[in-house]
C-alpha cells in the first residue's frame, strides 16, 4: 500500500465515503495538484473533477488571481471570528453581496 494511502486511512475521516471499503473495493486516489477543471495525482494521471471538489465549480482549481487574493488577505489576516470582532475585508464583501 502507497505510504501516503496508510497515513490517511490511519487518521482520516473521509465525509460521503463507506470507510469500510477503503482501501479495498474503493481504492482512495492521492492527488497532488489541481489545475483548472482537472486533479492531477501523484501518479501524473489526470481526473476530470466532475463534481467540482464541491467548492471549486465557478473557476476551477489554482486560479491564479483567487490564489493570489487569498494570498494577499493572508499577509494580513487569515480569519476573525466574528462574535464580537470585524474586519473590513468582511464588511465589503458583506455590502458588495448586498448590492
Amino acid at each position: 500500500m502507497d505510504p501516503m494511502i496508510a497515513r490517511d486511512l490511519a487518521v482520516l475521516w473521509h465525509p460521503c465515503t463507506q470507510m469500510r471499503e477503503h482501501p479495498g473495493t474503493l481504492p482512495l486516489v492521492p492527488i497532488a495538484r489541481g489545475e483548472g477543471a482537472w486533479l492531477i495525482g501523484q501518479d501524473g494521471r489526470r481526473y476530470l473533477d466532475a463534481v467540482s471538489s464541491w467548492w471549486t465549480n465557478l473557476f476551477g482549481h489554482a486560479e491564479p488571481r483567487i490564489a493570489e487574493a487569498i494570498a494577499t488577505q493572508a499577509r494580513t489576516l487569515e480569519q476573525v471570528i466574528l462574535a464580537g470582532f470585524s474586519h473590513e475585508p468582511a464588511v465589503a464583501l458583506a455590502e458588495t453581496l448586498l448590492s
